[in-house]
């Protein structure tokens, strides 16, 4: 392998040395700039009707050679019109190009290299960096949501520093990874640690024409991402960005406060079957708790005030005794306002021989939630030296440090840390936090006190690259890159009343990913209307993976955090793999008078991942365009300014399985009779190969009025097929599962972008933009298993029809539940009800518990297959988790020096079921959960009318499971609408500053996530997130109860 790259470094320096000297008659020099002043470079300058041409450098010169009298110089560069002049006899031209106005020569990032918005035939979004300015986001996601057409990007886990999911076009598998690929500056890597002022640019490669150049792992889309660089023949000119921002959550739960919460659980408790735990110490609502007990509820001695910091009531039993209780409001003990701050430095210039920026920056999230926080530090430098009239040196430099602290599982620190009662005392009388009801459901202060919890991340990225102009047509390209992500986690639990053992944990990891990418790019006209471009080359990239873990217990004091304290080792653990891909690509387009254009993509990837048979795999891609505008019969149709109509056609590739899922594993830590032993524990599938997904895609660009309204709309059809699955076994076999091939899946629908300037005057402008998306799916082919439409999961009637899980010919992603029929209103009907597997029957008329029988109160379920039983086959889709419509609105507006932002954004077609919320109406763990306040609208007597079944203590242990099995009653539609940024700026007057050399400055006030219109309004979560359960930390599919975040923030920026 080293003897081939060195082969293909020799080739390209070989071809580093070749020259080609043209002879002419004389030379003609000059510049070319912009309106502004300022050079241009990469303008192409050519001698009308010859091959003859040169190409401007970064301060905007050129020089060419030219016929000795007569001849015309056309200069041409994307962005700028096209402008012919006469060669003047002094042979020095200074030119100045307009820019065009139609924003269709803009460039635009491709796979290796960039291209004209013009002649792309694929499907690609680009979003300048501006979209992520002036906003209060840590990451780069934040900054993205409703504003990539044909993604979702969304925000699955709120906790500071969490990255954004973004989702092109649905994905493409079923059970496997269905992101993207990022690169950065060509480099792979996560979203994380990226900050978003740096970002120039972001492109995002949609269709299989467009990713098919990366092949094996492009078939979940690809994102571009370009960072800031340096301009030629500039002063240095320096950027300093201040924001401060006030932060909250955006919702919040309506819990009952303490007097309600005893009002309503004590004549509760008094008719379960346990009515001692009024009494008794140790019981959230009893008049009995002594001081060593959590709760504060007891009853007021004789002659006693009361206490400082105690509230009193009537006993609702006994309304001649009087209650003394507590009110703790454990939400804002959990979620408090908190500071955010980014500060941003950066400097950016150069000249005819070198373009540099650089830029520092620190971002600093204090945590809404207690004891979560993110802090990110960051640099970065890009250079661009030029060496010779042919050769420039490309470098880039970019690090961050991130510092951040957050719940190890959201399930119990939020959901069942706020179950705490409010009557629940926060501190004992010595100082110490009370602990919750268990060690999975703490009290907040708690669960702070006795964690110490810390993620350090720290990457890397190494660039550096070689561009050599062989010939004006022919160019060399490479790049080297080196980039290292290094982790570093570490645990400490104190001894507390749960566990003594002072458990600590500590794990470090390593990934460290090098990469080759070197090419030959050619493109040439002919004869001022043939234009083709090619490009071939070679990738090679090796990933190493290291990684130790190590735990001990027993320490002997909470002040020695470390693994050295516990004498106890009850683990060490270390890893490490290397991974290659290599990948031959290529791309090769034409265009006859840019009119009608066509492309081919290609790429051959061979893969480490998989048995040697199957190790390569090719990805092709075609495309093509018809700039129908050009015609002559739309030429000068004066609604229509321009219209292209593309379509594309590829395949690509989705290698995301383990590391040893091909070839299998033996377990090293088996242990037999005390020796040790080597077992297998991964089942190996030499025929495992790549997921394929094949793509078609229709679209069109269009202008009109003059160019006032842009649109661009792609319908895409996309089918996976060899779907990467985890196909059960039999226990027989030795292993749970084995992974393979099966199977096949389609993604389809439309998205669509469009933009629109309304109003341009002198001082007053409001452009409009608008991104919808939709995306549907469906199981195309799976393997025959026997069963109804061969159903992987789901539940099978007796009939033998089925329902759930994954099958032919239905989409993914639904999930089931129980559905009410109504409500039993008296006991005629709760006599007539149908009998119910959950209903424990307790009736305190007669003191005992009928296993299904229902009282007065109780939800009559729907029976599905008529048995007159309720279990669990009587069960109906309640929704799905993915919605089908993503979308976003962008309204921008400015007069004089002031300018306003607003966005907003939207999802249509999810469902979330708020198991959660709906744990606060069942009174559990022995009438120790706390309530919400719509409790107070369960059923009480006969004739209610209302959405909520009797209350009952202990619903899940004592009652009729009304409230603790998954249905339509917590059932929400995820469809909302959130104003998602306002952001507004004053430039002050170039007066007021530039004696001080500030050449401008803008304050800024903007707000972030400012408001949800949505159906879970109030029940504490966002509704971003489609989830057949609130209520999991299953690996895999763990819910974020992590509320969403609002922020306000001033800001100032000041350039120099």
């Amino acid at each position: 392998m080293k003897v081939r790259l060195l082969f293909i470094i020799f080739l390209y320096c070989t071809a580093f040395a070749t020259q080609l000297a043209v002879a002419q008659d004389r030379k003609v020099t000059g510049t070319v700039s912009g309106a502004d002043g300022k050079p241009l470079e990469g303008v192409t300058v050519s001698l009308k009707g010859s091959a003859v041409k040169a190409t401007t450098n970064e301060g905007g010169a050129f020089r060419i050679d030219v016929p000795s009298s007569g001849g015309t110089l056309v200069f041409s560069t994307i962005g700028f019109e096209t402008k012919e002049t006469a060669i003047p006899a002094s042979n020095e031209v200074i030119i100045t190009l307009t820019e065009t106005h139609e924003n269709l020569d803009e460039v635009v990032v491709v796979g290796y290299g960039t291209q004209s918005r013009r002649t792309i035939t694929s499907a690609i979004t680009k979003i300048e960096g501006e979209v992520l300015r002036d906003i209060p986001i840590s990451t780069v996601g934040e900054g993205l949501r409703g504003k990539v057409a044909g993604a979702r990007v969304y925000q699955s886990n709120n906790t500071p520093g969490a990255d954004a999911v973004f989702r092109i076009r649905g994905g493409s598998s079923i059970n496997k990874s269905n992101d993207p690929l990022v690169l950065v500056d060509g480099v792979e890597r996560a979203f994380s640690g990226i900050n978003p002022n740096d970002v120039e640019s972001i492109e995002v490669l949609k269709d299989a024409a467009s990713t098919a150049i990366y092949g094996s792992r492009a078939s979940n889309g690809v994102v571009l991402i370009t960072t800031k660089k340096g301009s030629a023949s500039q002063t240095p000119l320096i950027t300093f960005d201040a924001s401060l921002a006030y932060q909250e959550p955006e919702t919040l739960i309506d819990f009952m406060n303490a007097r309600d919460y005893i009002n309503t659980v004590r004549p509760a408790v008094a008719l379960s079957p346990t009515p001692e735990y009024n009494n008794a110490s140790g019981y959230s609502a009893s008049s009995g708790n002594d001081e060593n007990s959590l709760y504060s509820t007891r009853y007021l001695r004789e002659g006693e005030a009361v206490p400082a910091g105690y509230h009193s009531m009537p006993d609702p039993l006994d309304p001649s005794k009087t209650l003394i209780y507590q009110d703790n409001d454990y939400q804002s003990l959990m979620f408090r306002e908190a500071l955010w701050q980014n500060y941003y430095l950066g400097v950016d210039g150069g000249n005819e021989f070198l373009r540099y920026a650089a830029s520092g920056g620190y971002t600093d999230d204090a945590g809404v939630a207690l004891g979560t926080g993110y802090k990110r530090y960051s640099a970065r430098a890009k250079t661009d030296v030029k060496i010779s009239d042919r050769l420039t040196l490309n470098t880039v430099f970019d690090f961050s440090s991130t510092q951040s602290s957050q719940f190890e599982n959201q399930m119990n620190v939020i959901a069942r840390g706020l179950a705490t009662p409010p009557t629940q005392k926060v501190y004992y009388a010595d100082g110490r936090p009370t602990p919750g009801y268990n060690a999975s459901s703490p009290n907040p202060v708690w669960w702070d006190y006795t964690r110490d919890v810390a993620n350090k991340d720290k990457r890397l990225s190494l660039i550096g690259g070689l561009n050599y102009r062989i010939l004006d047509q022919l160019k060399a390209n490479v790049q080297v890159s080196n980039y290292s992500h290094v982790t570093q986690y570490d645990y400490f639990e104190k001894a507390h009343e749960f566990s003594g053992l002072r458990t600590t944990k500590a794990e470090f990891g390593e990934l460290e990913r090098t990469k080759l990418d070197a090419y030959l790019s050619y493109d040439e006209t002919f004869d001022s209307k043939h234009t083709v471009s090619g490009m071939a080359g070679y990738s090679y990239q090796v990933t190493d993976n290291k990684g130790f873990s190590a735990s001990a217990t027993g320490a002997s004091s909470d002040k020695v955090p470390t693994l050295t304290a516990g004498p106890n080792k009850t683990g060490a653990d270390s890893n490490f793999d290397k991974q290659v891909l290599i990948g031959y690509f290529g791309r090769l387009s034409y265009n006859f008078k840019q009119k009608y254009l066509l492309m081919a993509t290609f790429r051959m990837d061979g893969s480490s991942l998989f048995a040697k048979e199957n190790r390569w795999g090719f990805f092709p891609g075609v495309s093509g365009g018809w700039i129908m505008s050009d015609e002559n019969f739309l030429r000068d149709n004066r609604l229509i300014n321009y219209l292209k109509l593309r379509a594309s056609y590829g395949q690509t590739g989705n290698n995301s399985i383990g590391l040893y899922d091909a070839l299998g594993r033996f377990a090293t830590d088996a242990r037999y009779n005390g020796n040790a032993g080597i077992l297998p524990n991964i089942m190996q599938n030499r025929k495992l190969t790549w997921e394929t997904s094949t793509q078609f895609d229709a679209g069109f660009d269009l202008n009109v009025v003059n160019s006032r309204i842009s649109i661009s709309a792609d319908y895409f059809n996309k089918i996976t097929e060899d779907l990467l699955f985890s196909m059960e076994l039999p226990n027989t076999s030795g292993f749970n599962n084995v992974q393979t091939n099966v199977g096949k899946v389609r993604f389809y629908g439309y998205d669509l972008e469009l933009s629109s300037r309304n109003i341009q005057t002198d001082a007053f402008s409001w452009d409009s933009k608008l991104t919808w998306s939709f995306v549907k799916n469906k199981v195309l082919e799976l393997p025959d298993n026997g069963r109804d439409r061969n159903r992987i999961g789901g539940i099978t009637l007796s009939d033998g029809t089925a329902y759930g899980g994954t099958a032919e010919g239905e989409p993914l992603y639904r999930y089931y539940g129980y559905m009410v029929d109504h409500i039993l209103q008296n006991a005629e009907q709760a006599a007539n009800a149908r009998y119910d597997e959950s209903a424990r029957g307790w009736d305190p008329a007669d003191g005992k518990s009928v296993r299904g029988r229902k009282l007065p109160g109780d939800y009559e379920w729907v029976d599905r297959n008529g048995d007159g039983r309720i279990n669990n086959m009587d069960q109906f889709e309640l929704g799905v988790t993915v919605p089908h419509t993503t979308g976003g609105l962008n309204n921008s507006f400015s007069y004089k020096n002031f300018s306003l932002n607003i966005f907003v954004d939207w999802a249509l077609g999810h469902s979330i079921n708020h198991n959660a919320y709906m744990r606060y109406f069942m009174n559990t763990f022995a009438n120790n959960y706390t309530l919400v306040d719509r409790v107070k609208e369960t059923w009480k007597q006969e004739g209610d009318d209302t959405k909520y079944a009797r209350f009952t203590a202990n619903d899940p242990d004592a009652g009729n499971s009304n409230f603790s099995r998954t249905s339509n009653v917590f059932n929400y539609k995820g469809d909302y609408l959130c104003i998602r940024e306002v952001t507004l700026q004053y430039r002050l007057p170039e007066s007021v500053f530039t004696k001080l050399g500030v050449k401008s400055m803008v304050l800024t006030l903007s707000g972030n996530n400012l408001h949800y219109f949505s159906a879970v309004r109030g029940t504490g979560i966002s509704p971003e997130v489609g989830a057949s359960t609130t209520y999991s930390n299953a690996s895999g599919s763990a819910y974020y109860n992590y509320p969403p975040i609002r922020r306000f923030s001033i800001g100032a920026k000041i350039t120099l």
